[in-house]
């Protein structure tokens, strides 16, 4: 249960700055200041087109009938996620 707060004083153009950068990566300011000080790097909303590619992967995975195809694509298709989607540690 999250029931410990902590507060941190910044000026109103540090504040801006971090909403900003909070909005670019799809967060709440909360949930960025809290990546930020636990060492992860959150990573900006990807373009539309990341998703589509990503889908047409995972559909040539389905398709595929070669185990070590099959394996290759999933390896990739994890990688791009972690590289592109997931917040990274610093």
């Amino acid at each position: 249960m999250k029931n410990i707060r902590i507060a941190v004083r910044v000026t109103a153009k540090e504040k801006e700055k971090i909403q900003s950068k909070a909005r670019t990566c799809g967060l709440s300011t909360t949930e960025y200041v809290k990546q930020r000080a636990l060492g992860y790097e959150p990573r900006s909303i990807p373009p539309d087109a990341l998703f589509v590619c990503l889908e047409k992967l995972d559909e040539l995975e389905i398709k595929t009938s070669s185990p070590e195809l099959d394996e290759e694509i999933h390896d990739v298709l994890k990688q791009i996620v972690a590289e592109c989607l997931l917040p990274g540690k610093g």
